[in-house]
C-alpha cells in the first residue's frame, strides 16, 4: 500500500481524468484535495506509478456525519486480483467504522431467544442455539457491538427469527437480510420459502416486495403434543 503525497495526487488526477467514467468518483476526490479540500480524505495506492487501484478513505476515525462521507470510501480498479490483495491489506478498511454484516453467533443465542415470539424459555433456546450452530444465518452488527437485527434458517430450511430492535427500525434491515440470505441460500442449492402468520401484513408486505409467492391455498400448521416441562 502506497499513500500517494502531493505530487503523486497531481498525476494521479491527470492520469484518472483519462479513465472516465469508472474512474470519476476516485477523480473527483482528488480534484478537491488537489484544491485544497480534503474533506478527511487520503488516497492509497497498491503501487505507483503503475497502479491498478486507487481507494479515497477516511482519514480520522470516529467521526459521523449527516451523508455519511466521513466514512465512504471509493475506489478506483482496472485488476480485480490486485483490488482483493489491497483491501485484505490491514489499515486499508476500518471495519469498526461500519455497519457489519456477519453469521450470528453463538454467544448471541440468548439475545435472539429473548426477542423471538416463541422464545424465552429453556428449550427454546436450545433450538435458536441449535439454529445458529447448524444452518446459515446473517445479522447486522453496528460499531462493533451486539447484533441489532438478525435472520435465521429453521430445520426445514425456512427463513425465521427475523427480528430487528424497535431502536434500529424503519433503516432497512429486514429487507436487506432477506434479499442477503436469499441470495446466498439460492447460491448453495438451498430452497429459499418462509411462513408468515395471517394476521402480519407488515412481514406479508416485506417479503412480496422482494418477490416472494403468497400460496393462497395453502396453510401450515403446527401441533405441540405431550408438551415438555423446562429442564
Amino acid at each position: 500500500m502506497i499513500i500517494l503525497e502531493r505530487e503523486e495526487l497531481k498525476e494521479a488526477e491527470r492520469v484518472l481524468k483519462q479513465l472516465f467514467p469508472e474512474s470519476i468518483k476516485v477523480y473527483g476526490c482528488i480534484f478537491n484535495i488537489n484544491r485544497g479540500k480534503p474533506h478527511n480524505l487520503e488516497i492509497v495506492a497498491d503501487k505507483w506509478p503503475d497502479f491498478n487501484v486507487i481507494i479515497c478513505k477516511p482519514k480520522v476515525k470516529g467521526v459521523k456525519d449527516r451523508e455519511g462521507d466521513f466514512n465512504m470510501y471509493s475506489i478506483y480498479s482496472n485488476n480485480e486480483d490486485a483490488l482483493k490483495h489491497l483491501l485484505k491489506t490491514p489499515g486499508v478498511i476500518d471495519t469498526d467504522a461500519f455497519t457489519l454484516l456477519a453469521a450470528v453467533s453463538t454467544a448471541h443465542a440468548h439475545l435472539v431467544n429473548s426477542t423471538w415470539k416463541y422464545g424465552g424459555d429453556a428449550n427454546s433456546y436450545n433450538s435458536v442455539l441449535n439454529y445458529i450452530t447448524h444452518n446459515p444465518s446473517v445479522c447486522i452488527v453496528e460499531d462493533g457491538s451486539e447484533p441489532v437485527s438478525w435472520l435465521l434458517l429453521y430445520q426445514h430450511c425456512a427463513l425465521g427469527l427475523l427480528y430487528t430492535l424497535p431502536q434500529h427500525r424503519r433503516k432497512g434491515y429486514a429487507k436487506l437480510l432477506v434479499s442477503i440470505m436469499s441470495q446466498n441460500l439460492l447460491e448453495r442449492g438451498y430452497p429459499v420459502y418462509c411462513f408468515v402468520e395471517e394476521e402480519n401484513e407488515p412481514s406479508h408486505k416485506l417479503f412480496t416486495s422482494l418477490g416472494f409467492k403468497h400460496s393462497s391455498d395453502y396453510r401450515s400448521v403446527w401441533f405441540e403434543l405431550n408438551k415438555r416441562e423446562e429442564t
